[in-house]
């Protein structure tokens, strides 16, 4: 287990900088420990689905592999986890100062920052990762509490700049404004209190707006800040404060981006300033004044999301009178984690939770029914319930889902009294309901600055790094990364073209490419691993920060025969664009010179609008059978489909006088690449549907059993668990494949790309297994790595039960570390190590209970301890 850990009792700074941990190390737990009190307990109940999050007790220490600790760097602090310093790597995040007993970690950052939040932060900006919406105002309002809203004397330039990218990455400053508070100058405070004592809230076109008038014989300075103070006290959509003062009135009024308060006072009393800031003077007495203002309002006003707009209809529900066993096996089918209770005339009785039928079942009560064990009454809201008013039951109650009730009884949130008729259950919202609809925004209208917005801020350095070298070259950021971000879905690398030859700082006799010069320029200003390729024209830069930066000289390039590698020449922009497979690759953003423009020849943005994969040439797939992958790995991944006439260009490209052209080399690579995506059956369904699938790798898909597999790592990644990660997800499909198809078939796919003969005897084992020849003993089972075993509960879904039980068995006896501990070798990293090599030995085979594991461990301690080199027998050499 990779654990995230930080101090006891946190504050926003610590509970923020956990959730980006997780982020910053894929598979990882993140562990509170304490107490969570006032508003950080508030944020959590509404955040906690966010990330993968256990409490402390939950942790068994010798499941432990490292310890991520974060915003402290006090051992202790650490509470029970500060025994794990010493015995598994740790890795430190920290802006405090060296306490006197510190955690000695061997990565990570110790930096006199303004919050913790800025480390973590800036380092997944610098590899290129984006945050959700809810992430990024969670890690905002942290930034903000450890910097005083950016007033302590410890806030840095780096604070600002993390602050400006969490914006970029969509953090919302309605959590920010509701959690914190600012200061208020100690002359106004008098003045303040009574604002509040005297505030009071109106409804505005379904808004919060609150409102407060005082009097004052002299000039108050600074007297803007009141209508701040009263937007944050209250919680308000708008506050509008009108102070008498000097013979006249002065209007101030604060908003959410929600409504527009300039429009309003402009309208109403001629005033002005900013949508989300304005004043005005008027002749009006205070009270009059506030009138005017409500009245205007309303235009300028977006109406609020109601529970209508963002629940689940129709609502799957349970029978109270059902027994706890068909409950847990309805929110399994459904992947829910709770669902409301009806009684036999479908009316709502309570709500029942995952946790809570878990519990019961492992306490031996399956077959109790769902009425004995659900909460009731259910807590309800009627369909035209706010946002605010939703947020506000989850918080009060601590509860997961609302279900709407139209005809809801009186005094219910959202209730219309005009309703008639009994209450009847409608709709239910959940917590992730609340999060999306929160932190939904709207893109850029340009496609131009679409791009551009989708890049993190790292990214856009290196764009006005690049930009600044070029000179009077022209630079393009192309394919892949305009397509991602156009479509909103992210970036992995960053893909430039450049056409010209004027750089600063380059000779007029350099014989170098122009992607040469470029990316030898960045090097020299932003540091990082080049690699070149001048016979392609073409360039590699590795930053430090692990973003790839792909710069190519605009070409064109023709293929001497099918399935041949091209060759190269240098062209102009349009040629670049013109040799690409695909129209919707064939686009790009002008980022030098500026204005940004979109580049659209081959009407790409037409093919993404439509979710069409149009091939550029009839003799594409000829020339590149490898496109067909490449074209079913795109349109699986962004759910796009071949056009008719792109499909009719397949069969020619699989004859066999074309494809043994092609080296299985590149087959398998790019097959691997597929099997590596995030959702790989609905790559393969396409390389099926279009013929290809056997002609290319001599294997069958099966499609229901791909699904299963897809389905199977989303759910675990969901429950924060590392579901054959990296390779491992590569060898459990490849390994349903295999398993997928008829012996001969499967053993010429083994022998035409070179695959480990390895897994012709672990496809005959599964194969057994799930025709039912052996028995799934746990020695059958045992004898399979865990990708075998995802792939076998994918081909033989009779078996999940057989395997889960085999995985997750309390009464089977592993080594752990205490075990190594007690053989004599004393706590530290070498105790993983031992526990890592008997993992491996479990994997392969080489052990199959638990006295092989102990007598592994044994001989490994022996060699640790008596040993300063390994011998020639030694198991560890």
């Amino acid at each position: 287990m990779r654990l995230v850990v930080t101090h006891e009792q946190p504050d926003f700074d610590a509970l923020a900088s956990a959730a980006l941990a997780t982020l910053l190390f894929p598979g990882s737990v993140a562990a509170l420990a304490g107490t969570l009190e006032g508003g950080v307990g508030e944020v959590l109940k509404l955040y906690r689905d966010q990330f993968s999050l256990v409490t402390a007790e939950e942790v068994d220490l010798d499941e432990v592999r490292e310890l991520i600790v974060v915003d402290t760097s006090d051992r202790g602090r650490l509470g029970r986890f500060s025994a794990l310093v010493g015995r598994v790597p740790v890795t430190v995040f920290d802006h405090h100062p060296r306490p006197s007993d510190p955690v000695h970690g061997t990565h990570g950052i110790r930096e006199a920052v303004g919050a913790t939040v800025t480390l973590l932060a800036r380092r997944l900006r610098a590899e290129g990762v984006t945050l959700d919406p809810p992430l990024a105002s969670l890690a905002l309002l942290g930034l903000h509490e450890d910097t005083g809203d950016f007033t302590f004397d410890g806030t840095t330039h780096e604070d600002h700049s993390v602050a400006a990218w969490l914006q970029e990455q969509g953090a919302n400053l309605d959590l920010v404004r509701r959690f914190r508070s600012p200061g208020v100058p100690s002359e106004l405070v008098a003045l303040r209190d009574e604002i509040l004592a005297n505030a009071r809230e109106h409804r505005v076109s379904g808004r919060s707006v609150a409102v407060a008038s005082f009097a004052s014989d002299d000039y108050v300075p600074s007297a803007s800040g009141l209508a701040n103070e009263l937007l944050f006290a209250v919680g308000a959509d708008a506050a509008v404060v009108t102070g008498a003062m000097d013979g006249r009135t002065l209007v101030f009024a604060r908003s959410t981006p929600r409504v527009d308060v300039s429009g309003a006072l402009a309208r109403a009393l001629g005033g002005g300033g900013h949508p989300r800031a304005a004043f005005a003077r008027t002749d009006l007495a205070p009270d009059a004044a506030l009138e005017a203002v409500l009245a205007a309002l309303p235009p300028f006003v977006v109406p609020p999301l109601l529970a209508r707009d963002i629940m689940s209809s129709p609502v799957v529900r349970v029978d109270a009178s059902a027994r706890l066993a068909e409950a847990r096996q309805l929110l399994a089918r459904h992947r829910h984690n709770g669902v409301p209770v009806v009684d036999a005339d479908g009316t709502l009785v309570g709500v029942i939770s995952r946790r809570d039928l878990d519990h019961a079942i492992r306490h031996g009560f399956a077959e109790a029914r769902v009425s004995g064990f659900m909460t009731a009454p259910a807590i309800t809201a009627g369909p035209a319930a706010t946002l605010r008013d939703l947020e506000e039951l989850v918080l009060a109650h601590d509860i997961g889902r609302v279900p709407i009730v139209a005809n809801a009884p009186a005094g219910t949130a959202g209730g219309d009294s005009s309703d008639t008729g009994p209450p009847h259950l409608v709709g239910i919202v959940t917590r992730s309901d609340l999060i999306r609809a929160r932190h939904a925004r709207a893109a850029p209208s340009g496609p131009a600055e679409r791009v551009l917005a989708s890049l993190p801020g790292g990214a856009r350095d290196v764009l006005t790094e690049a930009a600044r070298v070029a000179g009077d070259a022209r630079l393009y950021l192309v394919g892949g990364t305009v397509r991602d971000g156009l479509l909103g879905v992210g970036y992995h690398d960053l893909d430039l073209v450049v056409e010209g030859h004027a750089f600063h700082g380059s000779s007029g006799g350099d014989d170098r490419s122009p992607a040469e010069m470029l990316a030898q320029s960045l090097r020299e200003h932003l540091g990082g691993t080049l690699s070149t390729h001048a016979e392609f024209g073409t360039a590699s830069l590795r930053l430090d920060s692990g973003l790839v930066v792909d710069v190519a000289s605009a070409r064109t390039e023709a293929y001497l025969y099918p399935g041949a590698l091209p060759q190269v020449h240098e062209g102009a922009l349009f040629d670049d664009l013109s040799r690409r497979d695909f129209g919707v690759n064939a686009l790009a953003v002008r980022v030098h010179p500026e204005p940004p423009e979109l580049v659209d020849h081959f009407g790409g943005l037409v093919d993404l609008e439509a979710r069409r994969l149009r091939v550029l040439h009839p003799l594409s797939f000829v020339e590149d059978p490898t496109r067909i992958v490449r074209g079913a790995r795109l349109a699986g991944r962004l759910g796009l489909d071949f056009d008719a006439d792109t499909r009719a260009k397949v069969p020619p490209a699989l004859a066999p006088d074309v494809l043994g052209n092609v080296s299985g080399a590149r087959l398998r690579a790019e097959l691997e690449l597929t099997l590596a995506e995030a959702r790989v059956a609905p790559a393969l369904a396409h390389l099926v549907a279009l013929g290809a699938m056997a002609p290319l790798y001599a294997l069958e898909a099966d499609a229901d059993a791909l699904q299963r597999l897809d389905t199977a790592r989303e759910e675990a990644a969901k429950r924060g668990e590392a579901s054959d990660p990296g390779d491992g997800q590569v060898a459990a499909y490849l390994m349903l494949l295999l398993v997928s198809t008829a012996d001969r078939e499967a053993e010429r796919a083994i022998e035409r790309f070179h695959l480990p003969r390895r897994l012709a005897a672990t496809r005959d084992r599964i194969r057994a297994l799930a025709r039912g020849d052996v028995p799934p003993s746990d020695e059958r089972l045992e004898v399979l790595d865990a990708a075998a075993r995802r792939a076998l509960v994918a081909f033989a879904p009779h078996l999940r039960e057989a395997v889960a039980s085999f995985e997750h068995a309390p009464d089977r006896p592993r080594v752990r570390g205490r075990d190594v501990v007690r053989l004599g070798l004393p706590p530290g990293p070498r105790v993983g190590d031992v526990l890592a090599r008997i993992e491996r030995a479990r994997n392969e085979g080489t052990v199959a209970d638990y006295a092989g594991e102990m007598a592994l461990a044994r001989s490994l301690v022996e060699h640790l301890t008596n040993a300063e080199e390994p011998g020639p027998n030694d198991p560890e050499r």
